[in-house]
């Protein structure tokens, strides 16, 4: 491929991008910034504690991902997203539903105007990607196996030992678990949370 014909691409991909958020609902036109949340104090990637990220999709007005924190309900994680399109309301039970980790709100048309409000966990990869801290408390082996240096069978052993002996109130309590030593507990300390 030459000089011209890679000049070419790269044109028609970016005319293409402008296209899309010219297009999309609530891009450009309305302002938003894409490289930051719209309108939060918070900052764009929780660095640990209790605060986590949504990931808002369906049929909202401003799809992707938004922080949150503690007792934040599924209505304030909306609020956040703009409006809900296609004149679908939502019980108020739902509205108020508090979210309590990280994952991925979906608004769904349901039946005679009803819409409905799924949530499922973040994929571990999509964690990995947003280098979101992995509540050791909480996490299924299938989270731990992302962080660095455990495996699936070291995943399932960290799940074993706190289904047998309880949560763990440190960090430094993964140095019980077989396989865990001072090396691979540094490694991990940076990418997981003890809530």
């Amino acid at each position: 491929m030459n000089r011209e014909q890679q000049g070419v691409i790269l044109f028609l991909t970016l005319a293409l991008c402008l296209l899309y958020f010219l297009t999309s609902p609530g891009g450009l036109r309305e302002g938003i910034s894409l490289f930051a949340p719209a309108k939060s104090e918070r900052p764009w990637i929780p660095t640990g504690g209790k605060e986590f990220v949504l990931e808002l999709d369906g049929q909202v007005e401003r799809r992707g991902i938004i922080p949150a924190g503690p007792g934040m309900t599924v209505g304030e994680a909306l609020e956040q997203a703009g409006r809900v399109y296609g004149g679908l309301s939502l019980p108020e039970e739902v509205l108020g539903q508090k979210i309590e980790k990280s994952g991925r709100l979906s608004v769904l048309p349901g039946t005679e105007g009803q819409g409905k409000v799924l949530w499922e966990p973040l994929s571990p990869a999509k964690g990995k990607i947003l280098s979101l801290p992995v509540a050791i408390n909480s996490a299924t082996a299938e989270e731990l196996d992302a962080l660095p240096g455990i495996g699936p069978r070291m995943a399932r052993a960290i799940v074993e030992f706190r289904e047998k002996y309880g949560n763990f109130s440190t960090p430094e309590d993964l140095l019980r678990v077989p396989g865990i030593g001072a090396r691979k507990l540094a490694a991990l300390k940076p990418r997981i949370t003890v809530p």
